[in-house]
C-alpha cells in the first residue's frame, strides 16, 4: 500500500445538496494521520463527505480503535457520533457504543464477511466502499485538491475534474 506523502491536504470543496437545500463553497485542511496508507485516508475523506452536512471532527489523533477517526459531540463533550474507518474487535465496539449515542463503520466491501463476529445494535450502523471507489480516490489525492461534490439521498457524486466518483453508500447491517 502506498503511504501518504503531504502531512496536510488543502481541499477547496464545493458542496451541493438540493434536497437540504445545503450550498458550501469552503477551503479544508485535512491531515493524513503519520505513517497512514492512502487508501485508509480516502475512507475517512469520503465517510467525512457523508457526514459532511453533521459537521463531523476528523481525529487528529490516531490509536487504532481507542479514538473514532471522526465525531461529533455536544456542549457536554459526550459523543453523539463515534465513526471508525477501521474494524473493531468486539471489545472496542462496544465500548463505542457505551461511549456514543450512534456508532457507525465506514468499511472496505472486503471487510464484510467479518462483521457477524460484532454485536450491532440500533445505535450502530456499517457503510461499505468498494475497492475500485477507493482507488479513484486514492488517484485524486493531491497536496491541493479541488473537489465538487454533490449529495442526493444516499447518493454521492464526486469530481475533481479529471476524475468522478459516483457512489451509492449503502448502509449494511449483517444480522
Amino acid at each position: 500500500m502506498m503511504l501518504m506523502s503531504s502531512k496536510v491536504i488543502r481541499l477547496d470543496l464545493n458542496y451541493s445538496c438540493a434536497q437540504h437545500h445545503h450550498f458550501e463553497q469552503q477551503r479544508h485542511y485535512l491531515a493524513p494521520y503519520p505513517d497512514e496508507e492512502a487508501e485508509h485516508f480516502a475512507r475517512r475523506i469520503l465517510a467525512w463527505l457523508s457526514l459532511y452536512e453533521q459537521k463531523p471532527v476528523m481525529s487528529p489523533l490516531h490509536r487504532a480503535g481507542k479514538d473514532p477517526d471522526l465525531f461529533i459531540q455536544d456542549d457536554q463533550q459526550h459523543f453523539t457520533l463515534w465513526a471508525t474507518v477501521d474494524l473493531l474487535d468486539e471489545k472496542r465496539f462496544r465500548r463505542a457504543c457505551h461511549l456514543a449515542d450512534k456508532v457507525m463503520l465506514f468499511l472496505n466491501d472486503s471487510d464484510q464477511d467479518k462483521l457477524d463476529t460484532l454485536p450491532f445494535n440500533v445505535k450502530s450502523s456499517c457503510c461499505l466502499f468498494e475497492a475500485e471507489q477507493l482507488e479513484l480516490l486514492c488517484a485524486m489525492l493531491k497536496p491541493h485538491m479541488q473537489l465538487n461534490v454533490w449529495r442526493e439521498d444516499n447518493a454521492l457524486l464526486l469530481t475533481d475534474g479529471e476524475y468522478c466518483l459516483d457512489m451509492t453508500m449503502h448502509n449494511t447491517l449483517p444480522h
